[in-house]
């Protein structure tokens, strides 16, 4: 990634940040203690074709804890509630996750977290085949090619694209795939 497409990526989410702390008192202020209550959302819209093949593979995704799953544009969107932030370490925390499950196949994604300073997001895995994987790295935020979806492009990790594979017995998924697209809004209601 050239450096003026990271400065992009960063100047956005700084921006979003920014708007999160608005009004909470002085960064310091905002780092000493995170946000625990809502404080608006991340939406997550899944790449057209990555939802077309989960549909073809007989896979059902479903929100969990307290996020929110819908039709989207001819494809999936989940919202997932930002719970806190820390504006020193550039990360955005959320609540709830999504499930895929096939037959007695299934994984779980959930308690996302937005990491601006390492580019990634992060999430709590547990399923039939990595059992509880805890925290792990998930994707790499990386620039959009479809505004239209969402304000960063999300791309898998190799540990994700492993994960997803292992659970539905496919090698469907790679390192680098996009899998969705995503944009904070932590004003907008949820």
């Amino acid at each position: 990634m050239s450096k003026r497409a990271f400065i992009r990526i960063l100047a956005a989410f700084a921006a979003v940040v920014g708007l999160v702390a608005t009004g909470v008192g002085s960064p310091a202020q905002a780092q000493a203690q995170e946000q625990k209550r809502r404080v608006g959302y991340t939406q997550v819209v899944v790449a057209p074709a990555v939802y077309d093949l989960i549909g073809s593979a007989g896979i059902t995704p479903a929100a969990v804890g307290g996020a929110k799953a819908f039709a989207y544009k001819g494809t999936l969107a989940a919202r997932f509630p930002i719970t806190g932030y820390s504006v020193g370490k550039l990360r955005i925390k959320h609540s709830g996750g999504i499930s895929l499950s096939a037959g007695s196949a299934n994984i779980t994604l959930r308690r996302f977290n937005i990491d601006l300073g390492r580019l990634r997001v992060s999430g709590k895995v547990t399923g039939s085949a990595v059992g509880n994987a805890g925290r792990v790295d998930l994707f790499k935020i990386r620039l959009t090619d479809r505004p239209g979806l969402g304000l960063v492009k999300l791309q898998l990790t190799g540990t994700a694209a492993g994960a997803l594979n292992a659970t539905f017995g496919v090698n469907a998924f790679s390192a680098g795939d996009t899998f969705g697209y995503a944009t904070p809004r932590p004003l907008g209601r949820f």
